[in-house]
């Protein structure tokens, strides 16, 4: 009876742990469109401290998209996606070392422009 009442427990809480997951996803897509918009109006009106900070946010929710689309929904070019957002949010804060605004500008813009590529095949999902 015990064994019994842990199998229905486990599947009963299946959908939940999907849900869950489902849910983190809607929240790091959101996230990561606030995110993309925030930074290209910091990168336009000069603000380059916060356009780092937003850069670095931008860098670490695409590193948990990546691994998101590995382990839980695996899709391989949701990964490389992923990974390219990450590595254009990388550049954000070297290129605004190097004084070179346009080449961050141009970075956040290819992020915000690359979202409809990932978005468009996974949201809403298959």
């Amino acid at each position: 009876m015990k064994v019994r009442l842990l199998v229905t427990a486990a599947l009963l809480s299946a959908p939940l742990t999907q849900a869950a997951t489902r849910l983190d996803f809607s929240v790091w897509m959101r996230a990561i469109d606030n995110k993309s918009v925030s930074v290209q109006k910091h990168l336009a009106a000069g603000r380059h401290t916060e356009a780092v900070a937003d850069a670095k946010a931008l860098q670490t929710l695409y590193a948990d998209m990546a691994s998101y689309f590995e382990r839980d929904y695996p899709a391989a070019d949701a990964v490389a996606l992923s990974r390219d957002g990450e590595r254009q949010a990388a550049a954000i804060p070297t290129h605004l070392a190097q004084g070179n605004a346009a080449a961050a500008a141009q970075a956040a813009r290819a992020i915000a422009l690359a979202c409809n590529e990932c978005h468009d095949p996974y949201k809403p999902f298959p």
